[in-house]
This record gives structure tokens, C-alpha cells and sequence, in this order.
């Protein structure tokens, strides 16, 4: 059972036929330019990404992805859906009470909640657990401090939130909650925008753009990161570190988005500010945005990929040092990129041995991600004896069928 990812594009043409749309429309429908469009169905450039695949489904009215793929495509083969916390993490978010009593204490509630984003980004095999289980206090108590407390203290409590909604959106992106995602990228800005701060408000921009694309809206993201850009520029004469590592971040994401949308240029221009940017700051984990080379670097890899350069991408991911990468997140989407890349090129020991790399630094990823799962299915589908006894151990971890 494997996924032909260039015959991908001329389903996609045939469905588009069938349904009376010419491929100007389709590209509207799905949120990409119709350069792209184009490359996708002559078979020039495959859809890398699941939600993107997802959204051509819908757009062309198919119900089930395997009439796109070839193969049976469930999101979730197992039977389970999202992460046990997650209920939890949503009736919080969705409490409208009014909170009454003593306002927390902001010290030890900022602690806690540098800690639940120390722990979100230290390798682990339970992180997903730890951060779902501590988010609906941490919720309840940060909406307490911002409605109980006055003056300066008040102004203290929205930077909290901010940055405790900012750990919400990647841990509800990652376990697939993507509507609570972006309610709680929503209110990260919101609550930076009370702070009156602006790199904070870039950081939470960056937040919301990376569930805008991770839902498919490429044009959406691309427009929320150029405006932050453009609201950090005039603040950035003798900039401090953490300011111009904000600016290079939205920078490196601006990057990745023009190349999903298919405009090269524009992503070379993003990613070279960005270098400039990196050479300045060094390596840095500002607002847990974390940027810096190494960074830069494993951004210069994934617009590759999206660019349908897999050969360059594999060259270049080839050259860095992803150890030097301050946060487990980093180290973990590299290693999926290049697990795809191997798998694309049909060297599925070294897939095998990227997505070890990430079952020793977080075996949670291999239950919570799609991409991941995505990949292992098509390793499962091959079933190559040589990696069989390597590969059984994940598909198990992963909940798959062996």
C-alpha cells in the first residue's frame, strides 16, 4: 500500500474535471497560486503536506482520501481521537465564570508557567501528558490574575497569558485540537496587545500564523507574519536581542510560507534577512520561539521540501548540527523532514533511523503526529525486510497495525 505521491496530482486533475472547475478555481478553493496548481497536477511539485491534501478533498468533494492517494488514509487507524487531556484543556478555555477571591500570586504562577514551557521543550517520553495535565490549572489561574488584579500587576498578568496561551496553541496544534489552537493563538494576541508589548505581540502572531498553516491557510499565515513584520520594523534601529530574534523568526516562518504557496523568490529574500539576523543574535529561545543558525538552518531544509527540492534537502539537512537545537521541538520537526525526504527517495533505512531519533527523544510524537504516522504508513506499505525488525518497534509505539 504505497502512496504514489506524484500520481497524487493527476487524481487531483481528474476529480477537478469531473467536478467542472478549471484550475484557477480549484487553486481558490484550496488557497495556493495557480503556478502551483499547475505543478501539482503536471506531477512537477507533490502536495507535501497532509492538511494540504485534506483541503483538496474537501474542495473536490471527496470523502474518503484514498480515491487522492491510492490507499486508505485514516487519520487516526486505531480508533482513538486527540489526547485524553484534551477535554479538559477545553472546558477550561471555554469557562466564562467569573473569577472571585484573592487574585494568584503573579511570581510563582509566571514560574510555573516557564516551567510547563521548559518541560514542553526537554525531550521526554511523557511531555504530552505532563503539559495536558498542567494546562487546565494554569488556564483557570492565569484568567484569575487577569481579572483580580489592577494597575502595573494586571499589565504582569496579560504577559503571563500571552505566553501560557502561546504553549496552549502548540500543545493543542500537536495533539490535532486545531480549532482550540487558534482560539488560544486569538487570545495570545490579545492579551499581548494589553501587555503593550511588541515583540510579544510578534511571537504571538507567529503563533497564530503557524495554525493558520497548519490548516491549510497559506495566505492567511504569510498575511499575519508580512503584518507583524511590518509592525516591528520601525522598532528595529539598535534593536535588543530578543527583539531582533522575534523579527528573525517571523522571518524564517514568512519564509516557509512563500515557498507553500509556490513564490521562491520571496523565500529567499525571507530566509536570507533571516541569516542576517541569526549571525547577529546567535543562538536564542526569546518568547520560546526559539531562533538562532541552527534554526535558520533547519528552515532552510524545510523550504526545500515544500519548494519539492528533496534532493537539495536531503544535501542540506545533511549539514547540520541539529544537536546544538535549544528546544526538543526543533530537533523533532527536523528529523521528520528528513525522515520524509528519505522516504521519498525510497531510503527507508535511513527513515527508519530519523524516526528512532525521534521515538528516543519523545515517543508520544509517534501516537499525536500525523506527519509521523503518515510516514511510518508508507514505510508499513513497503515492508521492506531489511528495516522490518527496526520498523515493527514504532508501528507499535504508533498504535498501528503490524
Amino acid at each position: 500500500m504505497q502512496i504514489d505521491e506524484w500520481a497524487i496530482g493527476q487524481r487531483i486533475a481528474a476529480n477537478r474535471v469531473r467536478r467542472g472547475l478549471t484550475q484557477e478555481e480549484l487553486a481558490g478553493l484550496v488557497g495556493i497560486s495557480l503556478s502551483l496548481m499547475k505543478k501539482i497536477e503536471s506531477g512537477d511539485r507533490p502536495v507535501t503536506r497532509f492538511s494540504q491534501l485534506v483541503l483538496f478533498a474537501q474542495a473536490l468533494r471527496i470523502k474518503d482520501l484514498r480515491d487522492l492517494t491510492g490507499v486508505p488514509l485514516p487519520l487516526m487507524p486505531d480508533g482513538t481521537r486527540g489526547h485524553p487531556s484534551a477535554d479538559a484543556v477545553r472546558a477550561a478555555l471555554m469557562d466564562q465564570r467569573r473569577p472571585t477571591g484573592e487574585p494568584p500570586a503573579l511570581v510563582p504562577l509566571a514560574q510555573r508557567i516557564e516551567q510547563a514551557w521548559e518541560a514542553w521543550q526537554s525531550p521526554s517520553p511523557w511531555r504530552y501528558a505532563q503539559i495536558g495535565q498542567a494546562l487546565p490549572t494554569l488556564i483557570t489561574e492565569i484568567r484569575a490574575a487577569v481579572s483580580l488584579h489592577s494597575g502595573e500587576a494586571r499589565r504582569q498578568a496579560f504577559r503571563e497569558a500571552s505566553k501560557l496561551y502561546q504553549l496552549v496553541r502548540t500543545w493543542t496544534k500537536r495533539v490535532g485540537e486545531h480549532e482550540l489552537s487558534l482560539l488560544a493563538a486569538d487570545r495570545a494576541i490579545t492579551m499581548a496587545m494589553e501587555a503593550d508589548s511588541p515583540e510579544l505581540s510578534g511571537a504571538a502572531s507567529w503563533n497564530l500564523a503557524m495554525i493558520l498553516s497548519a490548516q491549510g491557510h497559506t495566505d492567511e499565515a504569510r498575511a499575519v507574519v508580512y503584518q507583524a513584520i511590518a509592525e516591528l520594523e520601525p522598532l528595529m534601529d539598535n534593536a535588543p536581542q530578543h527583539r531582533l530574534a522575534v523579527w528573525g523568526g517571523l522571518h524564517l516562518l514568512g519564509a516557509t510560507e512563500a515557498a507553500r504557496d509556490d513564490k521562491d523568490g520571496d523565500a529567499r529574500r525571507l530566509l536570507d534577512t533571516a541569516s542576517k539576523l541569526g549571525a547577529q543574535t546567535g543562538e536564542t529561545n526569546h518568547y520560546r520561539m526559539v531562533f538562532g543558525p541552527t534554526n535558520i538552518a533547519i528552515h532552510g531544509v524545510s523550504t526545500m521540501v515544500e519548494m519539492g527540492r528533496t534532493r537539495d534537502a536531503l544535501v542540506a539537512a545533511e549539514r547540520v548540527t541539529i544537536d546544538n537545537a535549544p528546544a526538543v521541538e526543533r530537533r523533532l520537526s527536523f528529523h521528520l523532514e528528513a525522515a520524509r525526504c528519505y522516504t521519498r527517495m525510497k531510503n527507508d533505512a535511513a527513515a527508519v533511523l530519523m524516526i528512532q531519533r525521534i521515538h528516543r527523544e519523545s515517543p508520544e510524537e509517534l501516537r499525536y503526529s500525523t506527519l509521523v504516522r503518515e510516514t511510518l504508513r508508507e514505510l508499513m506499505g513497503r515492508r521492506k525486510p531489511a528495516i522490518e525488525p527496526d520498523l515493527r518497534p514504532l508501528l507499535t509505539a504508533a498504535g498501528l497495525p503490524d
